[in-house]
Parts: C-alpha cells; structure tokens; sequence
C-alpha cells in the first residue's frame, strides 16, 4: 500500500512578472528575499509591498525569531519568499507562526498549535535549482552553538504555490550553483533508496537524477539559460521525490559536517553518494537498471563517479580540505545518526559502516 499526494501547486513561467502578478490575492503583502534582489524584480510586487531581507545562510532560531517579530504587525495577507532553501525556510516559518498566532520560534519547534484561520497565502520562488524547500512541508534551522539541526514538519507548513521562474536562478554563482545541484542530486537519490518509496516518488527521482546527469557538467560561466531551466526542472522533481519520502543516510550523515567542520550543505550531502550507492543499489537491482536505461545505457556508479570528480575540480570535495583529520572520524559518525533521516534509509547503517564511508571520503 502506497499513496503520493502534494499540497502545493506548481507554476511555471519564463517572465517573472506573468508568473507572480496574477497569484497575487488583494490586500498588504511582505517579500522575503535574499539581499541584493534586483530592484525591478522587487519592482513586481504592489506597491506598499513591505520587505525583509536580513535571512542569512543556514538560518539560526534567533534569525528566525527577528523575521517573525518584522512580520508580525504588518499583517499580511500574502507572502513571496524569493531565494535559496534559508530565505524559503524562514518564510514558512513567518507563514507558520502567523497562521497559528505563536509568535515564538522557539515553541513552533516544540509543538505546533492548530492554525488558526489559515494564515496568510505563501508564494515560494526559488533562486537555486537545489533545496526542494518550495515544496515540502519541513523547514530547517540550525542551532549551531548547540551543535544540532533542527528540523520542523507540519502539513501547514508547506507553501501555496511553488513559482518557478529559470531567470530568478541566472544570477546565481557557480559555487552555488554546483552546491544546490548536488543537494538536489541527493534529494533524488535517497528518495531512491529510501524505505518510503513508491512508483510515483521513483518516476520523479528518476526524471531528476537524469536531468542532473545531463546538466551538471555544464555549470560553466557563463551558464547557458536552457541549462538552468533544466537543472531547476530537475531540482522541482527531486523535491516532489523527496516530499513523499524524506532524505536518508546522506543528508543524515552531513548535518555534522556542515554544523562542526563547515561544509556547504549541498558539498557535505554529495560528498556520501558513491559509497551510499554501493551500500543500497544491491537492495534495489530493479530500479538501479531503470535508473541505466533513464542515463542512456551508464552505469549509475560510473555517473557518480564522473560528477564527483567534476566537482571535487571545482570545489574542496574532501573531509580534510575543511579541516577535518582522521581523530575526528568517530565523533563525526556518531553525531551522524538523526532520528527520521538515518532510519529512512534502504539498508541499515551503523557506527562502524558511517565511520569507514567517512574515512572514504577524508582525502
């Protein structure tokens, strides 16, 4: 028994203000965006359209905390959150607290009440063709002093729509760029291999597993537009894979790299994906040779492979190009286990498996 349902509708356009204008429902509205959001974007918006524009990346409860407070008087009645996975995470939490009247960051992380009245309509359009955040239900905050990553799940926190528009991503810089791809690239894969799977979550990580396998090697400057297009079409059904499965052992494994040695979100989720291949394709023989025929005949290992070292001549792609040494392994793995993450992988993981895929990738 399996079902696959989505609580948010999807718009696509290739003139940002065709996309937004006619989504926008009467009454004051706020914009979430990254700084520096080109001003004849922001242009779109009616005008008295309130902004803020202080997200920063990986968003701690405090950062959170300070745009919920910016959002609470103005009452909005809708709200377009323009950026990356921080800026559309946020959002949804300033969404949140304002539909359940639970103005503390800090106790939506704890329990979130019953909403009440629906809150106001939430847009998400993102910059990055990565995170998936437009279309989830979860937003993630980092307590860095603490260590921890926070994560929230409620079906009310899902946005309205997702808006895609392939010129919001031109602007993007190619580390980035490759970062978020490689984030979507694992969205895909741990959908694959993932104990909540079904057909129709397969379909859509297949479809973006291949789309990634064709564009990633072109994130060249300047980056052609059909390849954004196509990587953020490959990202939007990474992100409709994932929002019925849940990520696994590769995002599980990297919230300590990015919270304790720094790694880039979508780097320290990449960084696993050959040996996390390794460890589940022979649990899943079926659709690892539906995954070859959708790359044209390629060895899934060998595509991976490819992309790695892509990657790894662009970026630091090791452990120990953060800073990282061989002591670190066993504290590294054991912070490596988040429940609702770890758990949802194919096969079963533990301490010592973790601990020699990271000495793999330690360099």
């Amino acid at each position: 028994m399996w079902r696959y349902a989505s609580p948010v509708a999807i718009h696509w356009g290739d003139e940002w203000p065709e996309l937004l204008r006619p989504l926008l429902p009467p009454g004051p509205g706020l914009l979430i965006h990254y700084p520096g959001f080109p001003a004849d974007d922001a242009a779109v918006l009616p005008a008295g359209t309130a902004a803020y524009d202080r997200v920063e990346a990986n968003p701690t409860p405090e950062q959170v905390q300070r745009a919920i407070d910016a959002a609470l008087p103005l009452r909005p009645r809708w709200i377009v959150a323009v950026g990356g996975g921080s800026v559309l995470d946020t959002a949804k939490l300033v969404r949140l607290a304002l539909a359940c009247r639970c103005p503390s960051v800090e106790a939506l992380l704890r329990a979130v009440p019953e909403p009440a009245g629906g809150g106001p309509l939430l847009i998400a359009a993102p910059t990055t063709h990565g995170t998936g955040a437009e279309l989830t239900m979860w937003s993630t905050v980092w307590d860095v002093g603490g260590r921890r990553k926070l994560s929230l799940a409620h079906p009310a926190n899902a946005p309205d729509i997702a808006a895609y528009c392939p010129p919001l991503t031109y602007g993007l810089p190619l580390p980035a760029s490759l970062a978020a791809t490689l984030d979507a690239l694992a969205h895909a894969l741990e959908a694959l291999w993932n104990r909540g799977a079904n057909p129709v979550s397969d379909e859509m990580a297949m479809a973006a597993v291949a789309g990634i396998a064709a564009g990633l090697e072109r994130l060249d400057d300047p980056v052609p537009p059909p390849v954004r297009a196509g990587l953020l079409r490959a990202s939007m059904f990474a992100g409709l894979a994932f929002a019925a499965t849940r990520t696994a052992a590769a995002h599980s494994i990297s919230y300590p790299l990015t919270l304790r040695l720094g790694i880039p979100h979508g780097i320290a989720c990449a960084m696993t994906l050959p040996a996390l291949w390794r460890v589940n394709a022979p649990r899943m023989a079926a659709k690892a040779e539906r995954l070859r025929q959708r790359l044209d005949g390629e060895d899934p290992a060998a595509m991976l492979e490819r992309l790695r070292r892509f990657a790894a001549a662009r970026v630091p792609f090791t452990l120990s190009a953060y800073g990282a040494r061989p002591q670190d392994i066993g504290e590294l793995a054991q912070a490596s286990f988040t429940k609702g993450r770890m758990d949802n992988n194919l096969v079963d993981l533990d301490e010592a498996a973790v601990r020699a895929i990271l000495a793999e990738i330690l360099g």
